[in-house]
């Protein structure tokens, strides 16, 4: 019974992952699927938690209604929702754990900001390779520089998102974290 509870949410958190990033789909760098593969990390683990954020971005990438993503960049981003889903299962419980609200929400943020920044890092970089080919005078940090003020918004975004609302929904999570442990 508890490995069919598991694998039940670890299905509706891909469900509401891939939901989320088709609901926002049309407004460029604001989603909301990064926070939930990082609290679905906190609450299955390590392991489920990759889970679900790898399958959510392939369902998502693969059938994306701007178009499907190349496999360097699909990739990527597997690899970027690994690392989050894993932060979530290792620093998700040390958030959820500070006494003063203020220093946990602090660390949420620049926990939100840290992630974001790796995630647009690793497809900025596969975005070069796709676009720009092998043997190409222009430099990889010249194109990732490029593309500072796209990821700009995308950085504010999940940090203010991650400011705002993992540390509340961490401690309405906790309970449920333990009954699944």
């Amino acid at each position: 019974m508890h490995a069919t509870r598991r694998a039940l949410l670890a299905c509706l958190l891909i469900s509401l992952t891939v939901a989320f990033g088709y609901a926002l789909a049309g407004i460029p760098n604001v989603e909301l699927m990064t926070m939930t593969v990082f609290l679905s990390g906190y609450l299955l683990g390590v392991r489920l938690g990759i889970l679900v954020g790898i399958v959510s971005i392939g369902i998502h990438a693969l059938f994306n209604p701007l178009g499907a993503s190349l496999p360097p960049l699909l990739l990527s981003q597997a690899v970027g929702f690994a690392v989050i889903a894993a932060a979530g299962a290792t620093l998700g419980p040390v958030i959820q754990r500070f006494r003063y609200r203020v220093a946990a929400v602090i660390l949420s943020g620049a926990i939100g900001f840290v992630l974001t920044l790796q995630y647009d890092i690793l497809t900025n970089i596969a975005a070069y390779y796709i676009v720009m080919g092998e043997g190409v005078s222009e430099s990889l940090w010249g194109f990732v520089l490029a593309g500072v003020l796209f990821m700009g918004m995308h950085i504010i975004w999940n940090t203010g998102l991650f400011l705002l609302i993992v540390k509340p929904i961490l401690v309405v999570l906790s309970k449920y974290r333990y009954e699944l442990s």
